[in-house]
């Protein structure tokens, strides 16, 4: 649930609050078995979840927080309209002239990758492997299209 976890750190960084004003965890969490096979690591599932954060007396400007995590969103969870996700919602509740609290509800789906290690926590498959970053080689350069072709009479000649 790396998105929670750099979510989570971004709202400290941008929000001035302590993190003792800020509460935050993963809500209604689903997992989607696919062990895809991603070349260098695996795709154990798909974890579907609902982060909560609530911050608690909160001085600063609630609209300019909401822009922030707006964009936070925009720039970090480039696959949200993809997957068709919900938009977060906001709630903003006056605790008194300078304070409000705020309750931020923001849905999230991201892939649990792992790699074969030898010395990995997780056994799967009769074999040892640890979570890790979705890691694909991209080429850069292709050397020959040498081949044979399915499309009938194109290997003739």
């Amino acid at each position: 649930m790396q998105l929670f976890q750099s979510f989570s750190e971004f709202l400290l960084q941008i929000s001035g609050v302590k993190r003792e004003q800020l509460e935050c965890f993963a809500d209604n969490c689903q997992t989607e078995i696919t062990g895809k096979d991603l070349g260098n690591c695996t795709e154990l599932c798909r974890v579907k979840y609902k982060g909560e954060f609530e911050i608690e007396h909160f001085k600063g400007d609630a609209a300019l927080l909401l822009a922030h995590v707006t964009a936070w969103l925009a720039s970090n969870d480039p696959y949200r309209t993809k997957l068709d996700l919900p938009d977060p919602t906001f709630e903003v509740d006056p605790v008194d002239r300078e304070l409000v609290n705020i309750d931020i509800s923001i849905p999230f789906e991201e892939p649990l990758i792992i790699r074969r290690n030898e010395e990995g926590d997780i056994q799967w498959e009769g074999e040892s492997w640890s979570i890790c970053p979705l890691d694909i080689d991209v080429a850069t350069e292709l050397e020959s299209m040498d081949g044979k072709s399915d499309i009938p009479g194109e290997n003739d000649g």
